[in-house]
């Protein structure tokens, strides 16, 4: 995917505003529609003060804004330039976030000796997340080492794993320590945690490997609350209706071989949504929210059939919108709550 888990911490449950339950809420009668029907593929959304600001997968990573009692509107793409080690191409499921006084743009760009759709994790930084963004040091900070560019960070060799790329950085921050969640591209696929440095643009020592499929599973979002960790991710095959969004529990941040799952969206519960994924969390007035893409007609909102394929040219003919919800917590499991218009 082309998405972002974003990881944000989330302050204690209570002030969330999340509550405990005893049932899961009930699937909807009707999809609910999109609060942004643009392209929005791999949403990684901030709270900035009253504003939302959200990036987006694109040549230059997209940007959109919400002020208080408007809509969403388009501004600048985020990045002025490349990295010198990069090829053109899309940027997959970049994630925004503040570290001190800077913010930091995680992004998967594409690089030479991956094949065509290699991708590894680069940096930017600017002031504020509205203004134009620059990509800072001269390698990749996560790259396997058969890549045509300058030694990364961290060359994931990891045995078992294909060594097609990177993709889908996510930021998460917890007692002052920062770390990047990702996931390594192809099938095995995993998602793996990085430990940051102070200011966020470098690694401070080895990554691990927090979980694996068969199949796939990216776009990580890391949160945590009531005393548990809770990483969401998308899993299934981006192109189709069927991918879908998941979610596991841990009590610790590195161990979740024997975690509790389960799957939070899907065409089903959500009412025919096509392929409800690449979610991200943001809490905002003590509430916690979901933002997450689906795809739609190219022309309309009405989401894609289920025999919708992306790689096949459906792409096309389609386009991921966002959609927000509401999140709760009920016995230990993430419920939506209610959408978002």
């Amino acid at each position: 995917m082309l998405r972002r888990l974003l990881v944000l911490a989330l302050p204690a449950l209570l002030a969330l505003g999340l509550v405990v339950a005893p049932a899961p809420a009930p699937a909807e009668e009707r999809y609910p529609e999109p609060v942004l029907a643009g392209n929005v593929g791999d949403p990684s959304v901030v709270a900035v003060g009253k504003k939302l600001v959200v990036v987006a997968t694109g040549e230059q990573v997209d940007r959109a804004v919400k002020e208080p009692g408007r809509g969403w509107r388009w501004t600048e793409p985020v990045l002025a330039e490349r990295p010198a080690w990069a090829r053109a191409g899309a940027i997959w499921a970049a994630d925004l976030t503040r570290v001190g006084k800077r913010w930091v743009l995680y992004f998967a760009v594409p690089v030479r000796g991956l094949g065509p759709e290699g991708r590894c994790i680069g940096v930017a930084v600017a002031r504020g997340p509205l203004e134009v963004f620059r990509p800072v040091g001269t390698a990749p900070l996560v790259c396997p080492a058969r890549a045509k560019v300058p030694a990364a960070a961290d060359p994931v060799a990891v045995p078992g794993l294909p060594s097609r790329g990177v993709i889908d950085p996510s930021a998460y921050t917890e007692g002052g320590r920062h770390y990047l969640l990702y996931k390594t591209d192809g099938k095995p696929s995993s998602i793996r945690l990085l430990p940051l440095s102070g200011n966020g643009r470098k690694a401070r020592g080895p990554s691990v490997e927090l979980i694996r499929s068969t199949g796939v599973v990216e776009n990580p979002v890391l949160v945590r609350t009531g005393g548990s960790y809770y990483l969401f991710a998308s899993e299934g095959d981006f192109a189709r209706c069927s991918y879908h969004q998941t979610w596991r529990r841990s009590r610790s941040l590195t161990a979740w071989a024997d975690a509790p799952q389960g799957v939070l969206l899907d065409r089903a519960s959500t009412g025919g949504l096509c392929g409800p994924g690449g979610g991200d969390v943001v809490v905002q007035k003590g509430r916690a929210t979901l933002y997450f893409h689906g795809w739609v007609r190219r022309s309309s909102t009405i989401p894609k059939g289920a025999g919708f394929w992306g790689w096949n040219g459906g792409e096309q003919k389609a386009r991921r919108a966002m959609y927000a919800a509401r999140l709760t917590i009920r016995s230990g499991v993430p419920v939506v709550k209610r959408y978002l218009r």
